[in-house]
């Protein structure tokens, strides 16, 4: 297909198959978090649909689903983001475990018998090449650049079906998943011990509490103290021995009963 041909192509379906969800609809009218600018509260990025146009108000700038594409993957030149559109809308129908553009498709996880089903990764990039991983951490008030430092992008699969995450490494090389429909993690699970060369160090329960304290932290103070990060209260034992060697060991747990029995069996100071 040629570009003119593309631009016919549903803008709406292109976003949903890249893992860019809507916030709300308003008639023919679809209202995003704009996914090609910063971090914004409210939804300013609209796909009217009849049209078939975009239109981010932030930007006062709109066009057709090439425009966009470009917008997203600017670093491709235009005979490869044809190819890649082209294989988004049509050769992941022949093959649909095929991962042909930068953004994949990423439906919700069902979880079936209460029971989590094994994840398999298949392929670990650097954060900031997926656009709607990006757009994920923004969203939860986590820069980028951040994340990057201690974060990637984990493409992984269940079953027969293909997903990403933002992952984060746990000391056994499993990595703990967040996405906008995910909430999981590889094997093995383990903990995770960030050394600063400090002489105190924050413990917290998931990574996503990390990284909004080192959000807190940058506005306010230089990171001089560790970090351990349980990824689950139930392996709180396994940092004892970690901690011991600390001359402070600050909290930053939830304040509900899981949070305050770990405090409790562990004796560590509030």
């Amino acid at each position: 297909m040629n570009i003119k041909q593309l631009n016919q192509l549903p803008i709406k379906e292109f976003l949903d198959k890249i893992g860019i969800a809507a916030s709300y609809q308003k008639g023919e009218s679809y209202w995003y978090i704009s996914p090609i600018r910063g971090r914004e509260q409210s939804p300013s990025f609209k796909v009217n649909t009849a049209l078939n146009r975009w239109y981010d108000y932030g930007l006062m700038q709109g066009g057709k689903l090439f425009d966009l594409a470009q917008r997203l993957d600017p670093n491709l030149d235009v005979s490869r983001l044809i190819e890649k559109i082209n294989g988004l809308f049509f050769f992941e129908q022949q093959n649909p475990g095929a991962r042909i553009f930068s953004l994949p498709i990423q439906p919700s996880v069902t979880i079936e018998s209460g029971k989590p089903p094994a994840v398999i990764i298949n392929e670990i990039k650097p954060l900031g090449n997926n656009p709607a991983i990006s757009s994920y951490l923004q969203n939860r008030g986590i820069a980028v650049d951040l994340a990057r430092r201690y974060c990637k992008e984990v493409y992984y699969q269940i079953g027969d079906k293909n997903y990403f995450a933002a992952g984060f490494a746990n000391r056994s090389g499993g990595y703990e998943l967040r996405s906008r429909y995910f909430k999981g993690s590889s094997s093995p699970k383990d903990i995770t011990h960030i050394e600063n060369g400090g002489k105190s160090i924050c413990v917290l329960e998931g990574f996503m509490d990390f990284l909004s304290l080192l959000t807190l932290q940058k506005n306010t103070r230089p990171v001089h103290s560790d970090f351990l990060v349980l990824n689950s209260v139930s392996l709180a034992d396994r940092s004892l021995d970690i901690l011991a060697g600390y001359r402070n060991v600050f909290l930053y747990l939830d304040q509900d009963d899981a949070g305050k029995r770990v405090e409790e069996s562990t004796n560590w100071p509030g």
